[in-house]
């Protein structure tokens, strides 16, 4: 299954799935208090936000969960996301955009996904691959990604 998720430099990304939005973030810049991530479903319906503060060693706040919409968030930080349930992922990020433009993402131990990163000069794309057609975290595992990227404009 893939996914595309675009979107500008210091603004929010999209996902597309054969070019149909699926969900979206949007990031605002706030000086002083860490910088605020919402991510919103096709719908407009805000499923999470979190205040991010630090460049490398990043520090997530959640300040809103959707828990009608997406499984609770029991803990995040840059490289793993753990949701109830016991649902974790981790995201395995040595991409350099020139020599290495991917990651991999694990759930229970295993590769379920692989993430190729084409830059541009002022724009982001990365192609999303599920290995597993009948994954059921889909929303969670997109979740994660854009809070881990929607930020992460330099690297």
């Amino acid at each position: 299954m893939e996914f595309t998720i675009k979107g500008e430099f210091y603004s929010g990304l999209n996902v597309y799935k054969n070019n149909e939005l699926l969900l979206y973030s949007k990031l605002k810049h706030r000086w002083f208090r860490g910088d605020l991530i919402s991510i919103f479903d096709k719908d407009d319906n805000l499923l999470v936000e979190v205040s991010v503060s630090g460049m490398k060693n990043s520090e997530y706040l959640i300040r809103y969960q959707n828990k009608d919409l997406l499984e609770t968030i029991l803990s995040l930080s840059r490289n793993e996301i753990m949701f109830s349930g016991n649902i974790r992922f981790k995201l395995s990020q040595a991409w350099l955009a020139l020599i290495n433009p991917y990651a991999k993402v694990y759930y229970e131990e295993k590769e379920i996904a692989k993430i190729n990163l084409e830059r541009f000069m002022t724009f982001r794309q990365f192609s999303l691959h599920l290995k597993d057609e009948n994954f059921i975290y889909i929303n969670e595992l997109l979740v994660y990604f854009l809070l881990n990227q929607t930020r992460d404009n330099t690297e």
